[in-house]
């Protein structure tokens, strides 16, 4: 199991994006997802507005913006639990 925090807010589509390639592979590599809406808090928001989409990782390690599928794939094989 692989576990992340997915960082978003509504109508970017950059967010979008990496959620359908995520979705693409949450069966496969059995991930579990906890997504966190950037404007439920201001400091979420002021700590993440120029980074969305971020994937949080267990490791303490992150991808954002625009996130390749390649390096989401190393990311996930890293936090194999």
């Amino acid at each position: 199991m692989v576990r992340l925090t997915f960082y978003y807010k509504g109508g970017c589509w950059l967010c979008d994006t990496a959620e359908d390639m995520l979705n693409g592979l949450i069966e496969k590599y059995d991930i579990m997802v906890k997504k966190v809406d950037i404007t439920s808090s201001d400091e979420l928001y002021e700590l993440y507005r120029f980074d969305i989409p971020v994937f949080e990782f267990k490791d303490g390690s992150a991808l954002h913006g625009r996130i390749r599928k390649k390096e989401l794939l190393e990311k996930i094989e890293a936090n194999k639990e």
